[in-house]
């Protein structure tokens, strides 16, 4: 989780003059990458796609042995 107040102290020990260059460091920070975001947006997809294929593959195995009328 982020820390607001790591990263404040962070802006202001750094060696950036302009106050409202120090106050945009908090947007350089992993968790804000894009990449990040897209992680995050679907937490439970590849655990739902996993646990479909095995159903699917359930599905098509223990089906009907006979392809006969209905």
């Amino acid at each position: 989780m982020v820390d607001p107040i790591k990263i404040l102290e962070k802006a202001k020990t750094s060696n950036i003059k302009d106050p409202w260059a120090r106050r945009e460091t908090w947007r350089d920070h992993p968790s804000f990458s894009k990449m990040s975001q897209l992680r995050g947006m679907f937490p439970g997809l590849g655990i739902a796609t996993g646990l479909f294929a095995v159903y699917l593959a359930y599905d098509h195995f223990s089906g009907p042995k006979s392809h006969g009328k209905h």
